[in-house]
């Protein structure tokens, strides 16, 4: 193995060198940050807002609130600029949102928005009292409630009114509410069970409740929620061992305990994280539709495992119950009924936010009326829909879901659907509640390892597909799986491999009818995706009669291949070609082949066994044709498909690379790797043009077919992160960077704060710092196998060639006339003497005139020079072509001929003398040899022979007809040589274009 690669010895050399001292850039050259997408909701709980007869519904993110209509759940809001932590805690008031924050110092705030404005911020506590619990408003006050402490603040001012200390004796602060009526009155619970009564305006504790629900040695009751139910001083209060305790704190009474544990013995604890009442009279009303018996009726109460149960308060007992309605968490479930609807909201920590309705007043589980939500789990693969046409980015998570991204519209974005798999497993598990969450687990597909679509034949659109056009591999899973982006749902075939190894990648090829699985085993499977049915297997094994004739050792040419050349470890990587002639395969094994598609022949393969060009990742360019491999020693390496050739070998990377891909028009290739750089490279010089620093680990990337956006998922986020290419609208240099160079970049912002789009990026007229600027001298001649035209414009040897054509149009027909003289009787036009007006006008007529007349003897002085070849600056009275003529020195000569003007160029051909002729014509020769300037050549010896046609014919220079049988010679020699290029050229074109 080798030690350092030369060109990352350097790069370190350069980067880690104490004597050079070199500025950082602060903008990348051509990525920018634009926004986050994918983010709906946090473990925070929510916060519902009346709107006249509909509500808001304002969810919190790290640094972000987002606000949503209930009717539909499209995004109103988003809350900018970000708060400077992570927000506990949001809780909507008249049209305003309170969001409470803590940062990474453990400092609380507190921030008003409007509209997602910031409108006002509450002065901080003077100490750090602990994480956040809860906080409430009222009348005056705002309420936080920390783990030491309550913080008063006034809700008009923002100013701190009080801070409440909480002794430790009874433990910390675990929840509070405000009961309904109580003036300046909360209610705080302690770790140890008890309730508290505090004035927040007197700042003293009023009464102390002792715990309803008392701890035992084996159990530990903690109060996790407090909830005002609709009569007045009665609370819901829930407990760690998911009991509910009802109580009235007017008079100190235990009203009743509902023990879900029980009623059902079998359960685990569930804690309890949120209740909610529902003020529907018709909502588990049975037979009865009696409004007069009021709201009340049924308690929500949401769990830690992703469930909800429904308590008929009236019965005490369980009404119904919402199995897996989000999934596990720490956090927990939050929920809460809309004010006199049927409608419950509830969020979790998966990701998600869903409304749900009960129709009947029979009805025990409500059905699924809407919802928003993204991954809950980091994202693995990223590959958008249609590289072309399509605004949808398909995006698959470790949370076992495939779900559709829109760029353009949130409310677009959607899961595809495996409801038959979830059904299936809840049926089969209803009568085992505790095990129904891990049996949807298992019924869904596993997490998605590789994701391949057909390039814009996905069924999505106008194409109008009937059959699949997504295919997944999953992990420890021995089949892909078909999707069908269309229907939005998973599709109806699954895709085993033939040899029982794991699907570890998969390809679909251009016309979208077939399907590839690659094996860990090293075997590669074909399906039609129209018929599900297996269709061949690379390679392809032998019949009986083939299987004879290899016996017998009579097999030849193509025969002696079949069978022969499976990958012996894990397929990383399958691509097919435009036309469906070439499958390419990489695998583990450090190999690359290349089967025939129609046969299953192997035809060609790299072989890189006993190096550490180990490929684990491939993507290939339709277009240009051009393979892109990862490998294993951090080497990204380009391979032309037809003439089988490495074009480039792309270094830098440190660490494995994670994710690449190719630019829409395959000029460049994005790879990101661990050490959180993401690297440009140019392929047509091979450089490294741009690089920016992140602050987590890429996971996936992609970039889309318009060439708008780079997106990339990173390490922790369930997000996508959205970067703007600026290239589409200003010019960036290729000029090779060094790991100096690369920018640190802050993450794009959900809200899109500090962000820049297309429209931005085209209004930037910043000036590129590292923009190198100079003048470009072209060559004049890249190769002496080509021949060269010259650089002079066209119009110039062009009038050369038909001067004569051009003097003949441009002589005038008739003498010119002489002005017309003024009467001498006009009067003057100047006030004063008509004397000295008179002698002024003279005056000013002799000057002119004189003047006039010397620029007339100027011109013909000049123009009798130029006829008689006469130059002031020579003794001699020779012209300087003609003195370069004598010299001798025929590359010169012709230099100052091409930069001559039209009809000096003619002039001086037409006053050659007769012993300059052949020298002359032996420079045009020399000149043709060279294969350079050869419309100027052909013009000039035309001049010449038009000119000197008759001296030729006559023989009476010595020597000029020899030099002319020369240059004929040469320039048919050259016109062959040109005939038999363009021949062939022309003939591999028609080859191409038959088909055969």
């Amino acid at each position: 193995m080798p030690s350092v690669h030369p060109k990352r010895q350097r790069i370190e050399s350069a980067a880690f060198s104490p004597e050079k001292t070199v500025s950082r850039p602060q903008h990348s050259r051509i990525l920018a940050p634009f926004r986050a997408i994918g983010h709906i909701t946090s473990p925070a709980p929510f916060t519902l807002l009346p709107q006249g007869k509909t509500f808001q519904v304002t969810t919190a993110l790290e640094h972000t609130v987002q606000t949503y209509d209930i009717r539909r759940l499209n995004l109103l809001f988003v809350s900018s600029p970000p708060t400077p932590g992570t927000i506990a805690r949001v809780v909507a008031h008249k049209d305003v949102v309170y969001a409470a924050y803590a940062d990474h110092l453990g400092l609380a705030g507190v921030w008003i928005f409007k509209r997602g404005k910031k409108i006002g911020e509450f002065q901080a506590p003077g100490q750090k009292w602990g994480a956040w619990k809860e906080l409430i408003v009222f009348g005056e006050w705002v309420v936080g409630a920390f783990d030491r402490a309550l913080v008063v603040w006034r809700r008009e001012s923002g100013e701190v009114y009080t801070e409440i200390e909480m002794s430790g004796k009874h433990g910390a602060v675990t929840a509070m509410c405000h009961p309904s009526a109580y003036l300046n009155k909360v209610v705080v619970a302690r770790r140890n069970g008890d309730l508290e009564i505090w004035n927040v305006k007197t700042s003293k504790k009023i009464y102390t409740i002792l715990a309803p629900v008392p701890s035992t040695s084996t159990s530990s009751k903690a109060v996790t929620t407090i909830v005002q139910s609709p009569v007045i001083s009665v609370l819901a209060i829930g407990y760690s061992t998911g009991e509910i305790h009802l109580h009235n704190i007017h008079t100190d009474t235990p009203l009743f305990t509902l023990n879900q544990q029980v009623l059902a013995a079998s359960s685990q604890n569930k804690r309890v994280t949120s209740l909610s009442f529902c003020t529907d009279p018709y909502v588990g009303a049975e037979k009865t539709t009696n409004q007069d018996q009021g709201g009340g009726r049924i308690l929500a109460v949401g769990h830690d495992d992703g469930y909800v149960t429904l308590w008929n308060l009236e019965k005490r007992r369980i009404f119904g119950d919402m199995r897996s309605a989000h999934e596990a968490s720490p956090h927990g479930i939050h929920v809460q009924w809309l004010s006199g609807q049927n409608v419950l909201v509830t969020s979790g920590a998966d990701n998600s936010l869903k409304e749900w309705v009960f129709d009947s007043p029979h009805s025990t589980r409500p059905r699924l009326l809407r919802s928003r939500g993204g991954h809950s789990d980091s994202i693995s693969s990223l590959t958008f829909v249609s590289p072309a046409t399509s605004h949808f980015l398909l995006s698959a998570g470790r949370d076992q879901s495939l779900r559709a991204q829109s760029l353009r519209n949130d409310a677009q974005s959607f899961e595809l659907s495996q409801g038959a798999a979830v059904k299936k497993a809840t049926k089969v598990a209803k009568q085992n509640v505790e095990y129904v969450a891990m049996s949807i687990a298992e019924s869904k597909a596993g997490p998605i390892t590789a994701i391949a679509t057909c390039s814009g034949e996905d069924g999505a659109g106008s194409t109008g597909r009937e059959w699949e056009g997504i295919v997944t591999a999953h992990m420890n899973e021995r089949a892909a799986r078909s999707w069908s982006f269309q229907n939005k749902k998973i599709g109806r075939w699954t895709l085993p491999t033939h040899d029982d190894g794991e699907a570890k990648s998969v390809a679909i090829t251009a016309c979208g009818t077939f399907a590839l699985v690659g094996s860990s085993k090293g075997g590669i499977t074909m399906y039609n995706l129209q018929s599900g049915m297996k269709r061949r297997q690379f390679p392809e094994p032998l019949n009986a009669a083939q299987a004879k004739i290899v016996k017998k050792g009579e097999a030849v040419g193509k025969l002696n291949m079949i069978g022969r050349g499976k990958h012996t470890k894990a397929v990383t990587g399958i691509v097919t070609d435009a036309l469906n002639r070439v499958i390419i395969s990489c695998g583990l094994d450090s190999k690359i082949k290349f089967w025939e598609f129609t046969t299953g022949i192997l035809i060609h393969e790299f072989d890189w066994e006993g190096t550490t060009k180990i490929p684990n990742k491939m993507k290939f360019h339709r277009p240009s044709e051009l393979l892109a491999v990862s490998c294993d020693d951090t080497c990204i390496r380009v391979i032309d498909v037809e003439t089988k050739k490495v074009v480039r070998e792309l270094w830098g990377c440190e660490g494995k690379i994670s994710d690449f891909c190719f630019s829409n028009d395959g000029r460049w290739i994005v790879a990101a790797s661990m050490d959180n750089v993401i690297r440009i490279w140019d392929l047509p010089t091979g450089h490294l043009i741009d690089g920016i620093r992140t602050k987590s680990i890429v996971t996936a990337l992609a970039f889309a077919g318009s060439g708008e956006f780079l997106a990339t998922a990173h390490v922790g986020s369930v997000g996508i992160n959205l970067w703007t290419n600026r290239t589409l609208f200003r010019h960036v240099p290729t000029r090779h960077i060094e790991d100096n160079d690369i920018v640190d970049l802050d993450m794009p912002t959900i809200s899109g704060e500090g962000g820049i789009s297309l429209i931005d990026a085209a209004l930037n007229n910043d000036a590129e710092e590292d923009i190198e600027t100079g003048v470009y001298n072209t060559v004049d001649q890249l190769s002496d196998q080509l021949l060269t035209m010259s650089l002079v414009p066209r119009t110039r040897w062009q009038t050369l060639l038909n001067l004569d054509l051009i003097r003949q149009r441009n002589k005038p027909k008739e003498a010119p006339k002489a002005p017309e003289k003024a009467p001498f009787f006009l009067p003057s036009l100047e006030k004063g003497a008509p004397n000295s007006s008179l002698n002024k006008s003279l005056a000013l007529t002799s000057a002119s005139d004189a003047q006039r007349a010397a620029e007339e003897a100027a011109a013909l002085a000049a123009d009798r020079n130029r006829i008689m070849r006469v130059d002031p600056n020579v003794s001699t009275g020779e012209s300087q072509f003609t003195l370069i003529l004598r010299s001798g020195d025929q590359m010169k000569l012709l230099d100052h001929l091409r930069s001559l003007p039209p009809s000096s160029a003619d002039l001086e051909i037409r006053s050659l003398q007769e012993d300059e002729h052949v020298t002359f014509v032996q420079a045009l020769t020399e000149r043709l040899k060279a294969r350079r300037d050869f419309e100027l050549v052909m013009t000039w010896m035309n001049v010449f022979l038009r000119c000197h046609g008759e001296i030729v014919a006559e023989g009476q220079v010595e020597g000029l007809r020899e030099a002319l049988e020369l240059w004929r010679a040469v320039l048919n020699k050259e016109q062959g040589r040109l005939s038999g290029r363009i021949g062939f050229c022309l003939g591999v074109a028609e080859f191409l274009r038959s088909g055969r």
